[in-house]
């Protein structure tokens, strides 16, 4: 058990280490607020003449409570306030102060120093909370819901706009408030030319579309296979994904329509919640033991999920933001409480099957956590947060999971169904020659009954000295005798022989040359069915092989078995035209798609046998030789 544990923490500790590294790399080249470039200095920034990326994250003028024009800010500059503050240093227009109101107006401003020659620039603004105008060079560019406090119209979307300039410019964004908790500009603007913006954008929201188009289908895997095997985890794991749709979608649904505040990022809460929720319920379904824990748990989180979406939703009544950071405070405690659940059950359970992916999952959930809390100034250029990469990672693992169970199901479901297949085709084997060997006893006691007559006649041409008819007589009887068909016996071993005289009848239907040499005892040391797995499998892999080829490539099967010096030695060889695929030593099947069952199963009785076998091909002819160590039953 003391191995197991520091195996647990050596895991954590380098999957942890390994995955911070990773958020921090994303912090220091995938982040707006670390990206190269000029920042603005007390609300100025010096714009070179080159083709640079500018992302607008520090020290904006600002205009508490008040919702300015540019034409009120230059006729009132001297009596309004400002101050100068960057970009997600605040969570609302409370400015860190818990006793005022989240809610309300402020106005942003920027003046930028352009290149003499006049360029055309693009501005992309994300998601400005919650309704905004904004005025390039004193002109109304664009707008955004209705930010009037008297005729307040809310409404998010993300947005591109162009303008022209040279010398100096003016960027002011006038913005209202009145329900999110996140008021004003929180999403750092991106200035540059039209067709970097529009790339920036464009490859970010690739990005979130290609992850939502993978989750969408594996969605659809996962309901289309809990129909089929009615595999609770499976359900659980397309809600999951369901939740994981709803919580990341956000980006491209604003990218292209412009929608309300509420419900909107209360249903994105309650859906981050629920997600937590389905992990924890996946999980136990995964590694089973406790039972009422897991399902108390994930309620208590689907219960915080519908909480944080009402709280949402009657947000715009809160009248100091005391009460928001303290929901956002008790939220971020019930986040790391599941994350600490999750990692604490994975650990508990690491002899389980599976574990270890559990628990780099939810490490690396962990770690996304804390990579939040510590580099807390971050929005991704490309991509998404590390909240997002870690519930992504977490989905994942549970999903690769799940997906190893069905193939393993899969693989279970058709090894089965070709050993039943082949345990069907032995009892018919059985059958065929019990009712053959049938057949030649009634055939011998019809001989025994007819004998004492031919007897007789033989007798009495005997007595009459009629020697002429009575060669005459037995001529005719010795040719009848020729035509019988005579008894076959391949070999001493009774189930051995069943097998090869089904598979000899098949071939002689066909009119395909069969030759078998072989000297197998009754009793060796190697059980009956084994010896069947052996020459059933390789005989019926044979026939499938010649069973189409025409007569002009003169198809053939050959059995070859002796024992030498206490080795059975077992040869069999065929004909083939079709291309044999393989790969080191296994065999692809032409009945399904993945490894043949048969040579598989063939290598693995001989193995446990002690002895070995090998496969090879040339000029047209596919041979298997098996070495196998026995005894006879005089030596056993």
């Amino acid at each position: 058990m003391k191995k197991n544990w520091k195996y647990s923490l050596l895991l954590i500790a380098v999957v942890f280490a390994l995955a911070m590294g990773i958020f921090f790399l994303f912090y220091r080249f995938d982040n707006k607020y670390t990206a190269r470039g000029d920042q603005t200095i007390q609300g100025i920034l010096y714009v070179p003449d080159d083709d640079s990326v500018h992302y607008l994250a520090r020290e904006w003028e600002y205009y508490p409570d008040v919702l300015l024009t540019p034409q009120d800010i230059k006729e009132q500059k001297e009596g309004c306030y400002s101050r100068y503050v960057s970009i997600g240093e605040y969570g609302g227009m409370d400015l860190g102060d818990k006793n005022k109101s989240p809610f309300g107006s402020g106005t942003y401003r920027m003046t930028l120093v352009l290149p003499e020659k006049e360029k055309q620039y693009a501005i992309g603004l994300t998601e400005i909370f919650s309704a905004y105008r904004l005025y390039i060079n004193g002109e109304l560019t664009g707008q955004i819901g209705n930010p009037d406090p008297d005729n307040y119209q809310e409404q998010i979307q993300n947005r591109v706009f162009t303008f022209e300039g040279k010398g100096t410019a003016e960027i002011v964004i006038a913005v209202t408030d009145k329900h999110s908790v996140s008021s004003g500009i929180q999403y750092v603007p991106v200035l540059a030319s039209p067709f970097k913006v529009n790339l920036i954008r464009g490859l970010s929201l690739v990005t979130t579309v290609v992850f939502m188009a993978l989750t969408f289908f594996v969605l659809i895997f996962s309901v289309y296979m809990y129909m089929r095997t009615k595999k609770v985890e499976l359900g659980l794991f397309a809600l999951l994904c369901i939740c994981v749709l709803g919580y990341g979608s956000y980006p491209i649904l604003h990218s292209f329509v412009a929608v309300k505040v509420q419900p909107c990022y209360g249903m994105e809460a309650l859906f981050y919640y629920l997600m937590f929720a389905g992990v924890m319920l996946v999980q136990q379904k995964i590694l089973g033991g406790e039972k009422r824990l897991p399902e108390i748990l994930a309620g208590v989180a689907a219960a915080a999920g519908v909480l944080v979406f009402v709280a949402e939703m009657l947000c715009s009544r809160a009248q100091s933001a005391a009460g928001l950071y303290t929901i956002s405070k008790l939220t971020e405690i019930l986040k790391w409480a599941a994350a600490g659940y999750l990692l604490f059950r994975s650990v508990k359970e690491i002899k389980q099957k599976y574990s270890n992916v559990l628990l780099v999952g939810i490490v690396v959930y962990a770690a996304s956590l804390a990579a939040d809390r510590i580099w807390r100034l971050y929005e991704p250029i490309i991509g998404g947060w590390f909240t997002e990469i870690g519930a992504a990672v977490l989905v994942a693992s549970v999903g690769l999971i799940l997906w190893i169970e069905l193939a393993n199901a899969y693989r279970f479901q058709l090894t089965y169904g070709e050993y039943s297949r082949q345990m069907e085709q032995k009892l018919l084997m059985q059958k065929q020659h019990y009712e053959e060997l049938t057949q030649k006893m009634d055939e011998i006691s019809k001989m025994r009954h007819d004998m004492r007559h031919h007897l007789r006649t033989v007798m009495a041409y005997a007595q009459q000295e009629k020697y002429e008819e009575l060669m005459k007589y037995l001529q005719e009887y010795a040719s009848v005798m020729t035509k019988e068909e005579k008894t076959v016996c391949y070999c001493r071993n009774m189930a051995v022989d069943a097998v090869i005289h089904f598979y000899a009848g098949e071939l002689k239907q066909r009119g395909i040359l069969f030759e078998c040499d072989m000297i197998l005892p009754a009793n060796i040391s190697i059980s009956d069915t084994d010896l069947c797995k052996i020459y059933g499998n390789l005989l019926e892999n044979a026939v499938d092989a010649v069973k189409d080829q025409s007569a002009e490539k003169n198809p053939y099967v050959k059995i070859f078995t002796k024992i030498k010096n206490k080795k059975l030695l077992i040869e069999i060889s065929n004909t083939y035209t079709n291309e044999i695929q393989r790969k080191e030593d296994r065999f692809y099947s032409t009945k399904h798609e993945g490894f043949g069952i048969g040579t598989a199963s063939v290598s693995e009785v001989v193995q446990k046998a002690g002895g070995y076998v090998t496969f090879c091909t040339e000029d047209g002819v596919f041979k298997v030789n098996i070495f196998l160590p026995v005894k006879t039953a005089a030596e056993v």
